[in-house]
């Protein structure tokens, strides 16, 4: 099993989620964000990415807090019907770029969320690069491993 740390286009085609082209760290720059209009996944934690993300005009927006307070208006049994939408809200509030951070909750089982899917339909709504919270494993994005009910490959 190899890990990377490396930014991921995303791509998707109509048959299902496909990873689109793999860029190593040391080629993301301010130009490339500029140009390009697809999500952008970090499998990296590197300072120097962070720096160029603020130095394009992302706003870092932490999501699982200002969802969770949004979800707790609305009643618990009809509860996870209304993530997908309450996250489309959050990010259509926000002027400009966003940098994606803190969104773990978005996996949880309860919500039958295709994370993939949903990152996929907010960069057609807002410029987006995404912090992935799992790993790069093979050219798969992983969250959890498969003994988690969260388990996403």
């Amino acid at each position: 099993m190899r890990r990377t740390n490396s930014a991921t286009v995303i791509k998707l085609k109509e048959s299902g989620v496909c990873l689109g082209t793999l860029i190593k760290s040391s080629q993301f720059s301010k130009k490339m964000l500029e140009r390009t209009n697809m999500a952008i996944v970090l499998c990296s934690s590197e300072p120097r990415l962070k720096k160029i993300i603020a130095e394009a005009g992302f706003k870092e927006l932490s999501l699982n807090k200002i969802l969770a307070e949004a979800l707790l208006e609305k009643d618990t049994a009809i509860r996870p019907q209304f993530v997908a939408d309450e996250v489309m809200k959050i990010v259509s509030s926000i002027q400009g770029p966003i940098f994606l951070t803190d969104y773990e909750m978005l996996f949880d089982p309860r919500y039958s969320i295709d994370v993939i899917r949903l990152f996929y339909e907010l960069s057609r709504r807002a410029k987006i690069v995404i912090k992935w919270c799992g790993t790069l494993d093979d050219n798969h994005l992983v969250y959890a491993t498969p003994a988690y009910i969260d388990f996403h490959l």
